[in-house]
């Protein structure tokens, strides 16, 4: 069992390197999840991109000029990914598939350590050594929907 902190009450307040661009999350996560596919892992230049599931209208961009990029994952999904139009950190990426959903980079909230994933996606191109918690579920992959992203992360925090 990985062990866990308590995931803090929102709002949970974030933004870019540089400070211009600035967000708010006003509800809790629907899910932690890494994913390991080439798209994340050359948009982060780590191993994996961490990001946070919510509810796209919990989600509220305060302040700085983004810029908006459109790309066709090896899933065939098309998201567009919003990063800061000063100095470029890849903020958050909104699904056009899901509309209601929005995905935001663990790395840009003020305080992340609670951000540990309880998912694992695209796990046969993870670096080699990468590491999962044995608590967290490893998807080859896309999963057909994003439910199994969200029901693994209500079963780990069901037993915190």
């Amino acid at each position: 069992m990985t062990r866990r902190p308590p995931i803090p009450s929102p709002p949970h307040h974030g933004g870019c390197l540089c400070g211009a661009a600035r967000d708010r999350v006003d509800v809790p996560p629907m899910a932690i999840n890494a994913c390991h596919c080439q798209d994340c892992r050359k948009l982060t230049g780590a191993a994996n991109l961490l990001m946070v599931a919510v509810p796209r209208d919990g989600f509220h961009h305060l302040s700085g000029a983004v810029d908006r990029f459109r790309k066709r994952a090896d899933s065939g999904r098309e998201v567009d990914i919003i990063r800061c139009a000063v100095c470029g950190t890849r903020l958050w990426h909104e699904p056009l598939a899901s509309p209601a959903l929005l995905f935001f980079a663990a790395g840009t909230l003020d305080e992340s350590d609670w951000a540990i994933p309880t998912s694992h996606i695209w796990i046969e191109k993870a670096a080699p050594g990468t590491s999962f918690q044995p608590d967290a579920i490893q998807v080859q992959g896309q999963p057909a929907t994003r439910d199994v992203l969200f029901d693994a992360f209500a079963a780990v925090y069901a037993k915190s």
